[in-house]
């Protein structure tokens, strides 16, 4: 087949042939994605009416149960209770008495006449402290617990408030015990 047209010619009919490809090529392409839009809008719309069903659901099973809040309020008292699990477990390489130890050794020294209610352990470096506090059936329980404390190894110092022996009967007390270095270990 013999060409007979000019190079200009050819150039225009080559350029305007692309022109024509390229509006093609996008009006296919914007026809398919209208076509997948078109087709999508069911199975979206369908999709959130299930979430949202879904998630009145669990709403109303949340409300009946009531536990909208309590679980992360659970959740955060179990954290706090293993962390002190753990304290009491932990064995320390200061030489101060273990938690665990220095309330089982203050619990085999008091009398019957005493009633302890809570420990607040302290430990700065080697130092370790211990509040005791309590109700004493009377003054003569109190100070032979006191003393009891004092004549321990594991105590270096035990700090019992004049103010304590004020009531004769069913004293609130507040003991405040410096552990000794390491001299309470062994028992």
């Amino acid at each position: 087949m013999l060409n007979i047209l000019p190079d200009e010619e050819k150039k225009k009919i080559l350029t305007e042939y692309r022109l024509r490809l390229v509006v093609v090529v996008t009006f296919a392409v914007g026809a398919l994605i209208l076509a997948n839009l078109v087709l999508l809008v069911p199975s979206y719309i369908l999709s959130v009416a299930k979430y949202n069903s879904l998630s009145e659901s669990l709403a109303t099973q949340q409300s009946k149960q009531g536990l909208t809040g309590q679980e992360s309020s659970i959740d955060a008292q179990v954290l706090a209770i293993n962390k002190q699990i753990k304290l009491l477990q932990q064995q320390n390489n200061t030489g101060v008495l273990s938690p665990s130890d220095m309330i089982l050794r203050i619990i085999e020294r008091k009398g019957t006449g005493i009633k302890i209610q809570g420990f607040d352990y302290d430990v700065t470096g080697n130092i370790g402290s211990v509040v005791i506090t309590g109700v004493a059936a009377d003054r003569d329980s109190l100070a032979q617990f006191a003393d009891t404390l004092k004549g321990d190894s594991a105590f270096s110092n035990i700090d019992l408030p004049v103010s304590s022996y004020v009531q004769k009967v069913n004293i609130d007390f507040s003991i405040v015990a410096t552990l000794s270095g390491g001299a309470g270990k062994s028992q």
